[in-house]
């Protein structure tokens, strides 16, 4: 259903039941050793695409390494984050519950404290919030209500745990 703008903003701010604020992305220090290992590789991998006539493999690392070093030098901007009973609303953006498949709360303090909503039908990527002192026992409760859990997914998806083991 299409509302309008207005009516969206209404929505939105009526999403109260939680409302917490959380870092836009998890921050991870980086030291300058971090940097020497990642310029290393990168300058490898761009040599070898020039010696292999792979010019746009060679491109594509370069710009890849510059994006990583700038970006980690960026402190994540704090968004709030509000569940209510039509849906979620992270940083102004209203996502309805009937456009979510299903939720995962993987809770294994100090480490992990995150909730995970998959979307229907969206090219759009899953949502990760970061619980930080808030619950999960409430929040768990509350979206019972309306959305199913995904009860396989009993830890961080791959690509949480490989960014932090990473650093990117």
């Amino acid at each position: 259903m299409a509302y309008s703008p207005e009516t969206l903003r209404q929505i939105a701010e009526a999403q109260t039941e939680f409302v917490w604020e959380m870092q836009e992305y998890e921050h991870r220090p980086r030291s300058a050793g971090w940097y020497i290992v990642v310029s290393l590789i990168a300058l490898i991998c761009v040599i070898y695409g020039v010696f292999a006539a792979n010019y746009l493999f060679a491109l594509i690392i370069l710009i890849s390494a510059v994006i990583l070093i700038l970006a980690g030098n960026e402190n994540p901007e704090k968004v709030l984050i509000q569940i209510g009973q039509n849906g979620v609303v992270i940083d102004g953006e209203f996502t309805e519950f009937d456009k979510l498949a299903n939720f995962s709360i993987i809770y294994h303090p100090p480490y992990t404290k995150v909730i995970y909503m998959d979307r229907k039908y969206s090219l759009k990527p899953r949502i990760k919030l970061f619980l930080d002192d808030q619950d999960p026992i409430e929040i768990r409760n509350h979206l019972l209500n309306y959305l199913p859990e995904n009860l396989t997914l009993r830890d961080e998806h791959f690509s949480d745990i490989l960014g932090r083991l990473l650093r990117i």
